[in-house]
């Protein structure tokens, strides 16, 4: 059949062109949505449907190709005007419909796209080296410590983890290896596989710990500062009590000294007034005096456990240890104190002669128990005073302390690591 061949003016050379590029974009657009359809196996209804807009626009691309379209009349061509004006709208929708399901829906190409999207580096390998899948993270990661791109995941981790990189700072190597990049930023890196399909798919992870690394960095110079302090404050403390054990000395010297005081007036009032009340109370106080004129001599020994010892029989009262007490300075102060305390709390409320001293060591940690022969309290004792101090020391330093009123009076305090018992 010879092919029908019409002149026509230039306008309508145009107008042919028009319809011609019109029908032939639509085509291609219906042809990729057909393929997509039989690629993602939609049912044949659907299938066939999308069939039909691809012959419609194939045929009015024939027609103006081949001049017949000018040829008809005006109604035809203001037709299939319409025509391929309907159609286009249908192409519109169809691309709009298939957008938006795309971002609802997950394939390959969106798991690529949101790995690609991570801060952390992500690469999946075969046990040979062949990569399944890495992000563009991962890449610039190994980019920036070999300087080359990454084809080979074995020996991606090989490298990492024996800390051979030739651009980073390798921090720790192993199996958590970390590295300080020349940018600045720190990765921390993490190697584990699955088991998929009857392989073995390791997952190598490259976390972004430059944040973490940093405020590590600022905790460790804080802890130093703290140190220094800590130290500063250890050897004030330690002036500190040696300046309470000296005034404690020094209170027992002056107590000593008005018990002389007493002694010579007790002498005087004896000389003028030979009653035996007064002849009693004046043996007992120079017997005590004498007692501690004979003993105390010089010594040799500067512990400050026979300081306070040496005290307390120069007052006439008498302590018993039992036990190995602790030589360490700060639980030493704290042992010396509550002897102090309760040698002066005897002496007031009870009325005792000795104070009883026991102590048990363990691993470092020590157990002193303090009690004393004279009247058991009348109620509960209320810590105030020295009792009250000794508890705000004891437990400054993280250990216990304990005060018993029945069925007699006793002080127990536990002694040992920094954090408590």
């Amino acid at each position: 059949m010879p092919i029908l061949k019409v002149n026509i003016p230039y306008r309508l050379m145009i107008l042919r062109g028009i319809y011609f590029l019109w029908a032939a974009f639509l085509f291609l657009v219906f042809v990729y949505r057909l393929f997509e359809a039989i690629r993602s196996r939609r049912g044949h209804r659907l299938i066939c449907l999308r069939i039909v807009p691809v012959v419609v626009c194939f045929l009015i691309t024939i027609v103006a190709e081949e001049g017949i379209l000018m040829a008809m009349g005006t109604e035809y061509v203001a037709g299939i005007a319409v025509v391929l004006g309907v159609m286009t709208v249908i192409a519109f929708v169809q691309l709009l419909v298939s957008i938006r399901r795309r971002k609802q829906s997950i394939d390959l190409n969106s798991v690529k796209e949101s790995v690609d999207k991570l801060v952390t580096g992500v690469c999946y390998y075969f046990e040979d080296g062949r990569i399944k899948l890495h992000n563009l993270s991962m890449e610039k990661v190994w980019r920036t410590l070999t300087g080359s791109s990454l084809i080979d995941g074995r020996n991606l981790w090989d490298v990492i983890s024996e800390g051979q990189a030739k651009l980073g700072t390798c921090i720790r190597q192993g199996d958590n290896p970390i590295y300080e990049l020349p940018d600045g930023n720190v990765r921390s890196f993490r190697r584990t596989y699955i088991e998929t399909d009857g392989m073995r798919l390791y997952e190598v992870l490259a976390a972004d710990v430059t944040e973490e690394f940093e405020l590590i960095g600022e905790l460790e110079e804080m802890e130093e500062r703290l140190r220094y302090r800590g130290a500063r404050l250890k050897a004030l403390g330690e002036k500190i009590d040696a300046l309470n054990i000296e005034k404690e000395i020094l209170n027992s010297k002056i107590r000593l000294h008005d018990d002389w005081g007493r002694a010579l007036l007790t002498a005087k009032a004896y000389m003028e007034n030979l009653d035996d009340d007064t002849r009693r109370e004046f043996l007992s106080i120079w017997e005590r005096n004498i007692s501690y004129v004979e003993e105390n001599v010089p010594s040799l020994a500067k512990d400050a456990y026979d300081d306070i010892i040496r005290s307390a029989e120069s007052l006439g009262l008498g302590i018993d240890i039992e036990g190995d007490l602790p030589e360490d300075y700060e639980m030493r102060n704290i042992v010396i104190q509550a002897m102090t305390v309760c040698l002066s709390n005897m002496v007031k409320h009870a009325d005792g002669k000795r104070l009883s001293v026991r102590s048990e060591a363990a691993d470092g940690r020590y157990t002193v128990e303090l009690t004393n022969d004279g009247e058991t309290p009348d109620e509960v004792i209320e810590e105030k005073g020295g009792l009250k101090n000794l508890r705000k020391k004891v437990e400054a330093q993280g250990w216990q302390m304990k005060v018993e009123s029945s069925p007699r009076f006793g002080l127990l305090i536990e002694m040992g690591d920094r954090n408590g018992i």
